[in-house]
C-alpha cells in the first residue's frame, strides 16, 4: 500500500476514503474492517464517509491505531475531526490555527530528512560564509577529486585558498588525510530555518545557479514561473516538493559519487 501523508489532507474523510483506496481491490471491505476496528455498524462508516455525520474523538483515535498511524499523524488526525466538528466559528479558527501550525512543523526540512549538524556558531559562519567549503567537502566524495591536484584541476582555485578550505574541513572533523588523500568523514549538514547563516547559503548557491544559466547547458534544469492559485493548493505544492526533498534524499544515500550538482527548492508567496 502507498502511504500517504495526511499532512496534505484539510478533510478527514477525504484521507480515511484515499488511504482505504490505496488498498488491493481498491479498498473492497475496507470499512467493514474499520468498522469492526472502532466498534460500530458498517453503514455507520457509510453515513461518516457520504454524509454529515463524523467520528467520535474515540472513533477517531481507534481509527489511527487501525491504520497503523504513528503518534504525530493521529493527533493530526483527531485535529482534523475536531475542526469539522466544531459548533463555533472561533472554534473553528482556532483549530485552523493549529493544523497550521502542525503543517509548518512537518514542512521543517531538518525533520524530513533526519540529518544533523556539528560545528560551533563561529565554525558554521566560516563553512557557509563561502560556496568553496561545501562545494568541495562534497567534491571529496568523489573518488578522482581526494586529490589536492585532482581539485585544483576541477575547481581552478588559487592554492592558497584550497588550502585553507583543506585545513578547515580536517580540522573540524569533516574531512581526514591518509596518504596523500582526503576523505570525507561527516558528509551531511544542516543548518536550522532560524539560523542567521541560513540566507547567506541560500544566496551563494542561487548565485552559483545563475552562473550555471548563463552557461547555456542543456545538461542543467532551471525553471522560474509566477503562478495564480488557491491557498490550498500552495499549501499542495508545498507539501509535495518538501516530499519530493525526502525522495532524493532518500535515493541518493546510495548513488556512485561521480559528479557535484546543486539543488535549490525555491516555493514562496509575491
Amino acid at each position: 500500500m502507498v502511504k500517504l501523508s495526511i499532512y496534505e489532507y484539510k478533510d478527514y474523510k477525504k484521507f480515511l476514503i484515499d488511504w482505504m483506496e490505496q488498498a488491493p481491490q481498491k479498498g473492497r471491505g475496507m470499512r467493514k474492517q474499520l468498522a469492526e476496528a472502532i466498534s460500530c455498524q458498517t453503514a455507520f462508516i457509510t453515513h461518516v464517509l457520504s454524509g454529515d455525520y463524523h467520528l467520535s474523538l474515540e472513533q477517531a483515535e481507534a481509527s489511527a491505531r487501525w491504520m497503523g498511524l504513528n503518534e504525530q499523524e493521529s493527533e493530526f488526525l483527531l485535529l482534523l475531526v475536531m475542526h469539522q466538528r466544531a459548533g463555533t466559528k472561533s472554534l473553528e479558527n482556532l483549530l485552523r490555527r493549529q493544523i497550521s501550525e502542525r503543517r509548518e512543523q512537518q514542512a521543517v526540512l531538518k525533520k524530513r530528512v533526519n540529518i544533523q549538524e556539528s560545528l560551533t556558531l563561529e565554525d558554521q559562519a566560516t563553512y557557509y560564509g563561502s560556496w568553496h567549503y561545501a562545494a568541495i567537502h562534497m567534491a571529496l566524495l568523489n573518488p578522482s577529486l581526494r586529490t589536492i591536484e585532482g581539485l585544483q584541476k576541477y575547481f581552478q582555485l588559487p592554492p592558497a585558498k584550497l588550502m585553507s578550505v583543506l585545513d578547515f574541513l580536517v580540522a573540524r572533523g569533516l574531512v581526514k588525510q591518509e596518504k596523500g588523500f582526503f576523505k570525507v568523514a561527516q558528509p551531511v549538514l544542516h543548518l536550522e530555518l532560524n539560523s542567521p547563516l541560513l540566507t547567506q547559503h541560500h544566496t551563494h548557491w542561487r548565485l552559483k545557479a545563475i552562473d550555471s544559466i548563463g552557461t547555456k547547458s542543456f545538461d542543467n534544469l532551471h525553471y522560474s514561473g509566477v503562478i495564480s492559485l488557491s491557498k490550498e493548493d500552495y499549501e499542495w505544492v508545498r507539501e509535495r516538493l518538501s516530499h519530493l526533498l525526502k525522495d532524493v534524499v532518500d535515493k541518493l544515500k546510495d548513488s556512485p559519487d561521480e559528479q557535484l550538482a546543486c539543488l535549490n527548492f525555491d516555493w514562496f508567496q509575491i
